[in-house]
């Protein structure tokens, strides 16, 4: 009987094998889980889509007059050297290496290294974003297993021929890389059709499996933690791309965000279950018409704005609002944006410093900021001073990439805006609106520029500086494992765009940037706690809560579109999106 076949547990209870052969079983399990090719990141044109076997390790790509690209379903980790091996079964023009562009991995029927990445050909040419060197390397074609070796702390690649290391490298010692300028966001493993006529066919190990699927002698060879079946010995320290290796995350994501529901009862009650003292609470009555209203520990209690609207913020009804933000939760009063009886509610929580703030002196303006350093997030409240070229200190420890500013004063609009560290921002003058579905445009006398320790008021307009006017900011930027600010580009099919995070979401909320007319969509895990995550809310809109046939999954390790609505995924056109984790990659199972 097959080792595979067998019940281990002593109760005999075994298998009877059937169409099995050793190379079928890999190293994979539910408690480590290794990389493979991504079959959820599905181009536009269907002509282009692959053909995936053997658990996505395998890939068929003949296009015909389209160069199509693959993806890996792990993108590279920040830090750490990576190790993974490609078997080249059929064919004589394909393509390795890594690319690095979250957008360009929608559109497969391109070759990803026109423009992106870097790699290595089976002419023996290499690729560094579309510039190419003839004659790097030696040829290869079917038969041939090429290494990928990838030191993501010296932004160094080595790429390697049947074990042997190209050009004289030696990724063992860090010597003569392929590449040395290996930087940026989503670095992910990929391949494509370096020709335009001829199938090609590759299976990748990414650790599971040194036989290739049957086409090679499995030989054993483990990485420097004794993980992982390589049929080349893995350069010393560097590692197989699967869970068990993965970084430990820095911050549990349920301690810093999460999400609550109640139903309210027209007196008063405390909200429990958020897991921490929230700093900003985001509350949307969810079943009839009422405004977006966002809370924070530096405007105070009770003292609220609508997200949905221009307004000053205002404290009205403050002692029937939020009265108390608690070790658990919050309270809330009688107020009906909060707590009308028979009517249903969600709240959206940050955890930013606990405290009311603290004086921030970095930047020419003095700034008031509560601060979550660990999670990448921080309010901050500043006076404008009508100076073009101000700056004020964000308290972080690396520039935001996404920032919500609204005039507490005056009813103008809440301007969203990331340059340059958003990748959705092209421009120091472009914005969106929270509170309105305007595409992206120029914002004329409102500018910023994002850096380390401020944010410089380039132009220091209505929105962002009238002078002697109270502002808050709401700064964020991503956190591996618990946060992503990103971009991705819609396909229009009903195959979606798959949006890799590098954990399980439980929050997202998405804009298109390119078309008017097109609401902002916000997206949880406790409203619908399965996929697809059909229950839509609208940050620029006072709708109840809407069961949407454009849904989205939430996935172990990121989102998949589904549906063609212009709100999610419009062909060519570019969407920014905020998430935050349920559970990082590494530990997430899928849902």
């Amino acid at each position: 009987m097959s080792i595979f076949a067998l019940d281990k547990s002593g109760n005999s209870n075994h298998w009877t094998a059937n169409n099995l052969v050793t190379s079928d079983v890999t190293l994979d399990s539910p408690t480590n889980n290794f990389a493979t090719w991504n079959p959820l990141a599905q181009g536009s044109n269907a002509i282009a889509d692959p053909t995936f076997s053997e658990g996505n390790t395998k890939v068929s790509i003949d296009n015909d007059n389209y160069q199509g690209s693959v993806y890996s379903s792990f993108d590279l980790p920040s830090t750490g050297k990576w190790y993974w091996e490609i078997c080249h079964t059929t064919g004589s023009l394909l393509r390795v290496g890594i690319g690095d562009n979250a957008a360009g991995r929608q559109n497969l029927a391109e070759d990803v290294f026109a423009n992106e990445g870097w790699a290595y050909d089976y002419a023996g040419d290499m690729y560094d974003h579309g510039s190419h060197t003839d004659s790097w390397g030696d040829t290869f074609t079917a038969g041939d297993i090429i290494g990928i070796a990838v030191d993501m702390d010296d932004g160094e690649i080595w790429f390697a021929k049947n074990g042997v290391w190209q050009a004289s490298g030696n990724p063992s010692t860090g010597s003569t890389p392929a590449f040395s300028n290996v930087t940026g966001d989503n670095i992910t493993p990929a391949v494509c059709d370096g020709g335009s006529w001829d199938e090609q066919i590759c299976v990748v190990n990414f650790g599971q499996d040194s036989s290739f699927a049957g086409n090679k002698t499995a030989q054993g060879n483990q990485d420097s933690n004794e993980i992982g079946d390589f049929y080349y010995t893995p350069p010393t320290d560097f590692l197989a791309l699967c869970t068990s290796n993965l970084p430990d995350v820095d911050i549990t994501p349920s301690e810093h965000f999460n999400t609550v529901l109640w139903a309210g009862n027209g007196s008063t009650q405390s909200i429990t279950g958020v897991g921490f003292q929230p700093d900003w609470v985001w509350v949307k009555e969810r079943s009839s018409t009422s405004s977006n209203f966002v809370t924070d520990i530096i405007r105070g209690l009770g003292t609220h704005m609508k997200t949905d609207g221009t307004n000053a913020e205002d404290d009205n009804n403050a002692a029937n609002r939020i009265t108390s933000f608690d070790t658990d939760g919050f309270s809330v009063g009688t107020d009906g944006a909060y707590n009308q009886s028979s009517q249903t509610y969600v709240g959206w929580n940050w955890k930013a410093g606990g405290t009311g703030g603290t004086s921030h002196t970095q930047g020419t303006i003095t700034s008031t900021a509560s601060v979550n350093q660990d999670a990448g997030f921080s309010i901050v409240s500043y006076t404008g001073n009508g100076s073009d070229g101000a700056t004020i200190g964000h308290g972080l420890s690396k520039a935001p990439e996404m920032v919500i500013f609204k005039d507490r004063d005056a009813s103008v609009n809440w301007a969203v805006m990331g340059y340059p560290t958003h990748p959705a921002y092209s421009a120091d003058g472009n914005m969106l609106f929270l509170n309105l579905a305007e595409a992206q445009g120029e914002s004329g006398s409102n500018e910023i520029s994002l850096g380390a320790s401020t944010i410089t008021l380039v132009d220091s307009g209505p929105l962002l500086g009238t002078s002697g006017n109270d502002y808050i900011a709401y700064c964020f930027h991503s956190v591996e494992g618990f946060s992503k600010c990103g971009k991705y580009e819609g396909n229009g099919s009903t195959d979606g765009t798959f949006v890799y995070t590098g954990f399980r979401p439980a929050y997202f909320l998405v804009k298109n940037t390119t078309t008017d007319g097109t609401s902002w969509r916000i997206y949880d895990n406790k409203r619908v706690a399965y996929n697809p995550v059909n229950e839509i809310l609208y940050p620029d809109v006072s709708n109840a809560g809407t069961t949407t046939a454009h849904p989205v999954d939430f996935l172990s390790n990121g989102i998949k579109v589904r549906g063609t609505f212009s709100e999610v995924n419009t062909d060519g056109d570019t969407y920014l999106y905020l998430a935050f984790a349920e559970t990082p990659f590494k530990y997430s199972n899928a849902r």
